[in-house]
């Protein structure tokens, strides 16, 4: 995990009148798009051109507590081919850090993250949950542009709260030389991530020891994933289960 200082923060918390936002812009731009007393929209986009060889992108989000915080990637993130591939140099790094506060809730659409060829990117994501928090992420992670094989990823997911670990995945994949038994001949894996709430099963689902479970699309493309469709269902599971 990168013990960079964040460059872009979100802090959101529930109020009387109008929930307040604090929106910190670094290398990525959260704008605020609609907020009632307890609920923030954010839409989040690139502010400069990235990612590049070495970029370090930290993004930190904190939810506060019985606020509902619903961030929206605007544009989706790619990361870029590498000017030397030939040449040994360190990974483009993009981490995300969350925290949820008790019964803070979390929606996250996030769009394509796309590996350009010959790109290196280490990418890590933290989920903090306190007691009633629940958390809904939409990822998409692709290999290559458009008539690219696409590069090489690190991506690790954590997410965790007082009594310990709910999830943790960790990938490594490289689109040039794809390991047996990972991605084979596919180029997209979307993900649903539910955490803190029970969302409605499907076939191939897989549920968590503790409240939550993870739908997974692999294919060739990205508008054939049946997860977008899941994700209004999930959303609702969200807002209409009995709190754990």
């Amino acid at each position: 995990m990168s013990t960079a200082t964040p460059d872009t923060r979100i802090r959101v918390q529930r109020d009387a009148s109008r929930a307040r936002a604090q929106l910190v812009v670094g290398k990525l731009a959260p704008r605020l798009i609609s907020r009632t007393p307890d609920r923030v929209h954010v839409g989040i986009t690139a502010a400069e051109m990235i990612l590049l060889d070495a970029d370090r992108v930290h993004l930190d989000v904190e939810v506060g507590p019985g606020c509902t915080l619903h961030l929206e990637d605007i544009g989706g993130m790619v990361a870029y081919p590498r000017r030397r591939p030939q040449e040994p140099g360190p990974p483009a790094e993009w981490h995300v850090s969350l925290r949820l506060a008790e019964d803070a809730r979390l929606v996250w659409e996030g769009l394509p993250f796309v590996i350009a060829e010959s790109a290196d990117v280490q990418r890590t994501t933290s989920v903090q949950m306190a007691a009633g928090a629940r958390a809904l992420i939409r990822e998409t992670l692709v290999w290559g542009r458009s008539g690219e094989t696409g590069g090489q990823l690190r991506s690790t997911t954590h997410a965790y709260d007082d009594a310990g670990d709910i999830l943790f995945e960790d990938l490594a994949a490289d689109a040039a030389a794809p390991d047996p038994g990972m991605l084979g001949e596919h180029r997209v894996m979307d993900s649903l991530i539910a955490l803190g709430f029970d969302p409605e099963p499907a076939p191939g689902d897989l549920v968590l020891a503790e409240t939550g479970a993870v739908a997974r699309h692999l294919g060739a493309d990205t508008h054939s994933s049946p997860l977008s469709g899941r994700l209004a269902v999930w959303r609702r599971d969200m807002t209409s289960s009995p709190s754990s």
